[in-house]
């Protein structure tokens, strides 16, 4: 179920990147956007996509353990959540997977820690250190505020609400909502889009100076077109 899901998202970021430059993008890209969108909920590395992704296009079976991740896939995917793809893409599926789990688990606990005592002691002191580490270097988290990306503390009940995410200095810098109109400056000179547009819970269009996700909806911003400029902007 996986291996589908992540498919699909290459395959949907192949075609918004199509038509936003109107040439064909490379594997590393299409990691690059999928990881930007991932990364507004959990921290996900292209090198991680395109390592499964490669794997998922040779029919191999791939696993991602992060919720978060194949929650943002499958949001990205236009499915509420992972549940949701899941049970669309056939229960059968997930049921497989499941059994490979436990038989896979099957194998005795004892007799692995007694032939591998070394390495588990070894894995115990890198797992230590890791934590050491990462207790010592806690992440920073941001929080949308009316128009653009601040940085907050930590808030437990905000994270659970989905506004809190984790901080990324290029959104706090650069992605800012603005009020549009004729005067914006739309486009580069070499014609790269600069302004990205979408609808709020109230359904009213929104303009943001950056690529991503809107901090309310969690829909995909999408690039603004001359159509759209002459039609709701300066008709």
């Amino acid at each position: 179920m996986h291996r589908k899901l992540l498919l699909e998202a290459y395959k949907k970021v192949y075609s918004e990147l199509l038509q936003q430059y109107n040439v064909e993008p490379s594997q590393k890209a299409r990691g690059d956007r999928l990881s930007e969108i991932i990364s507004e909920k959990y921290p996900y590395s292209e090198k991680s996509l395109r390592t499964r992704y490669i794997r998922a296009k040779k029919g191999e079976e791939i696993s991602i353990k992060q919720i978060e991740v194949l929650d943002a896939l499958a949001e990205y995917a236009e499915y509420k959540s992972y549940q949701e793809f899941s049970v669309k893409n056939s229960k059968g599926e997930e049921i497989e997977e499941k059994k490979a789990s436990k038989k896979k688990k099957s194998y005795s606990l004892v007799n692995f820690i007694k032939q591998n005592k070394v390495i588990l002691i070894v894995i115990l002191f890198v797992a230590c250190c890791l934590i050491g580490y990462f207790y010592f270097n806690r992440p920073r988290w941001m929080e949308w505020q009316d128009t653009h990306y601040v940085e907050v503390p930590f808030d437990s009940k905000k994270l659970n609400e989905g506004t809190l995410k984790f901080y990324k200095e290029e959104r706090i810098e650069n992605f800012k909502r603005i009020i549009a109109n004729c005067s914006t400056q739309y486009f580069r000179k070499d014609g790269e889009v600069q302004i990205w547009y979408g609808k709020n819970k109230e359904g009213i269009l929104q303009y943001f100076t950056s690529y991503g996700l809107h901090p309310e909806t969690g829909k995909t911003l999408k690039p603004i077109t001359t159509y759209m400029i002459r039609k709701y902007i300066c008709p």
